[in-house]
């Protein structure tokens, strides 16, 4: 605690009683009706504890400080601008207690509002990140996020001010630190959107994307200057009570790990930078320090409103010194009315693509114009457009043309697009002789045309090779149809058991051809039909030739689907639906085709959640309604979740149904690598005759298991037993749910 000299504190005490001065605070001491001292607010950056900040304000208001300027860095620039912006204490509170922290930071958007075609990229087994490769090199994006759940979340809690282009106008004179990462060099940001300062202020480098500002990319200020008290002397503050957050340069004896080693680099960029500031500050000046313990870090976003509490504390043991500072003026005087929110009338598209404004547009439609701006409507249709996976960012604005307020979506696209590469990886071992292992490549073009065709290349080498190459064309008046061609070459290893026994070993190799058409359904949806055409053969790789049925196999089906997807995740459900309805058809006479018959399928899984534990109930009906299905028709059970015990497709017949339910447990706090604990039921079996389907003919089985989201794919290990004593262990890597 500094001390303050008796003579500054008579001072001071004597010249609170101005109270329209105050009202309207200058950045300049000399511009003031009196010679009242400029309090000056210095937030700096932290991270996660970064809700110190608001129990600082919470104290200041209760003691009566008034902050005439405010000057912050990466969090602190965010808590600082929302408290200049006219956001009260509780407000503020409220925001840091309520945002998932860890979503905005780790996911770019929620899964559900992808479009229907990025989510089917889900089923490739493919690792989520897709570097570029164009012009035969590989690109990376800026950041691992691009921020745009951040950024809609500061879009939303500045609307209030989005008229107010000079951040002297708010009201609290306001000032957010950055840095350039061209040069190291400090930016002052003091004027434009206050969202978008706020954004660049806190951009971690490599972690979140930067901000391009008046062409400087600009990330976190605390690489430059955490605590800014010369931002905030320069902006006029007589006195600074400066906040330091940061974290502790740690011990010889707490660098015990590349983690540690890696944190430590951080801590000496932000610390060395916080001293020199934390010299400027004068005898009259106050510094607060607020006391973390281990469990605070500055990554710990899942915790950040606990760290309130902190700041509150530590405020308040400067309570007498700060009671120097107490305004004559009650503090409800010196609010500023907010605007209503402003009538929409016009929306503006800054299209930074080649992709047609049809594919944006049609997202825009729930957009009123004529009515009041409804934050709920534009976040939904930015994050649909977003979902698209086309943009870098999506950002909107309240803009002006004379009195008329309308909205302003700035969309740019990706840097490292539209040519990306993506690798996947399969392993699963099922029972003591039931183990394969895939390895893939992906190549996927977006935009080759302005309706957003796209084309994609995927190959897997291993035990079950295969190729796909596929078109996707969007057509119509808004872009909801698509056209859809598809060529395959796959491999499946099929064994032939007896009573747990494997009888042989077999290889299904399938090559087709495939055109399709459809509609989207919103984002959530597809329904789609066309014709396949497919030829098969069956190769005996170990075991027993009598089991080898019919060896080559020529098929064309007629096919109409329908599928729902609105799960947040594959690997871990956690809420939502998947489903699909399927029928498939094939004609001898008409099609060319080798055998009659018709099949149907139907595939539906739903996900309910309650903090932290998950219900998921499944269903499976497969059945061939007419006729006798070839070889490379047949329904299969058997392996984990499909009636657990037994091996991986060890059950098959003309017909399978089941149905089952999981139930599990995040047993961690970890977002990157969360882990999963459950168990699972599952009752079901197969038939060669439909009308044998019955309650009384099934299997009953389950497992136990444990499971990890790794950033190369969900790792599962489990134990399953069936009713008739059969067992076995599984392990997998790649999405099994």
């Amino acid at each position: 605690m500094f001390d303050f000299k008796i003579g500054r504190l008579a001072l001071i005490c004597g010249l609170v009683a101005t109270t329209d001065a105050l009202a309207q605070p200058s950045i300049a001491a000399s511009d003031q009706d009196s010679a009242d001292p400029v309090v000056g607010l210095v937030l700096s950056g932290g991270g996660a504890r970064g809700g110190a900040h608001v129990g600082v304000l919470r104290a200041l208001e209760e003691l009566g400080v008034s902050i005439d300027v405010i000057a912050g860095t990466s969090i602190g620039a965010i808590i600082g601008g929302f408290y200049a912006s006219g956001l009260s204490v509780d407000e503020i509170e409220e925001i840091v207690n309520t945002i998932d922290w860890d979503s905005a930071f780790l996911e770019d958007t929620p899964r559900q509002l992808r479009s229907f075609r990025r989510k089917r990229d889900d089923d490739l087994f493919l690792v989520d990140q897709k570097p570029g490769l164009n012009n035969g090199e590989f690109e990376l994006p800026l950041g691992v996020v691009q921020g745009q759940v951040i950024d809609l979340i500061l879009a939303e809690r500045t609307l209030h001010v989005s008229r107010i282009d000079d951040f002297d106008e708010l009201p609290i004179p306001f000032r957010a630190v950055a840095a350039d990462i061209a040069t190291g060099d400090t930016v002052i940001l003091d004027s434009g959107s206050l969202s978008k300062a706020l954004r660049a202020s806190m951009s971690v480098p490599a972690v979140i994307a930067p901000v391009d500002i008046d062409g400087r990319l600009l990330v976190d200020g605390g690489i430059a200057m955490n605590l800014p008290v010369q931002v905030a002397e320069e902006m006029g503050a007589d006195i600074v009570i400066a906040v330091d957050i940061s974290a502790p340069m740690l011990t010889r004896d707490e660098l015990t790990s590349v983690l540690s080693i890696t944190g430590q680099l951080t801590n000496i960029l932000t610390r060395r930078g916080s001293l020199e500031q934390i010299e400027r500050l004068g005898d009259n000046d106050l510094l607060i320090v607020p006391e973390f313990g281990e469990e605070f870090g500055s990554a710990g976003f899942n915790r950040i409103g606990e760290t309130v509490t902190l700041g509150y504390e530590a405020a308040m043991t400067h309570a007498d010194a700060l009671g120097a500072f107490a305004s004559a003026t009650p503090l409800a005087e010196r609010a500023t009315a907010r605007a209503d929110l402003p009538i929409i009338e016009f929306i503006r598209l800054q299209n930074n693509s080649g992709v047609s404004n049809v594919l944006i547009e049609r997202h825009l439609r729930n957009i009123q114009l004529g009515q009041p701006l409804d934050v709920d409507v534009i976040e939904d249709a930015v994050s649909r457009i977003y979902g698209s996976q086309i943009y870098q960012n999506v950002r909107y604005a309240v803009v002006y043309d004379g009195d008329r307020a309308g909205l302003e979506l700035q969309l740019d696209e990706r840097a490292w697009g539209p040519n990306y590469l993506q690798l996947g990886l399969d392993f699963s071992a099922s029972g003591d002789e039931s183990v394969t292992f895939g390895l893939s490549t992906s190549y996927l073009r977006q935009r080759v045309n302005s309706m957003n065709g796209e084309w994609r290349a995927t190959a897997t080498v291993g035990d079950e090779p295969g190729l796909l190459a596929d078109w996707y064309q969007l057509f119509g008046r808004d872009g909801q149809y698509f056209f859809a061609p598809a060529f395959r070459m796959e491999s499946e290893v099929v064994n032939v058991f007896d009573n747990g026994n494997r009888l042989a070993e077999l290889q299904l190799r399938k090559t087709s051809l495939e055109v399709a058409a459809g509609r989207n359904i919103g984002n959530w949806g597809e329904a789609r039909a066309g014709i396949r055409r497919s030829s098969s053969n069956v190769k005996l790789e170990l075991g027993d030739p009598a089991v080898v049925p019919d060896k080559d196999f020529e098929a064309t089906e007629l096919f109409a689907r329908f599928s729902v997807d609105t799960v947040d995740s594959l690997p871990f459900p956690r809420d939502g639906t998947i489903a699909h309805l399927e029928w498939r058809g094939s004609r001898p006479s008409d099609l060319g085709a080798q055998a009659d018959f018709d099949q149907v399928s139907i595939a539906a899984a739903y996900a309910k959640t309650w903090g932290r534990y998950t219900l998921l109930t499944r269903l499976r009906y497969d059945a061939t309604v007419d006729g006798v299905a070839p070889v490379s028709g047949f329904a299969r059970l058997g392996g984990f979740l499909d009636l657990s015990g037994y091996n991986r497709n060890e059950l098959t017949g003309q017909n399978a149904a089941r149905v089952g339910a999981v139930f599990y447990r995040q047993i961690n706090n970890l977002t990157i690598l969360p882990a999963y604990a459950g168990v699972s039921l599952e009752y079901g079996n197969v038939w060669e005759n439909r009308r044998d389907i019955s309650s009384r003919g099934g299997i009953l089985g389950g497992s136990i298991w444990v499971g990890v989201d790794t950033p190369v794919g969900p790792v599962y290990a489990s134990y399953g037993r069936s009713e008739d004593d059969v067992g076995a262990f599984y392990l997998f890597l790649g999405r099994i749910f």
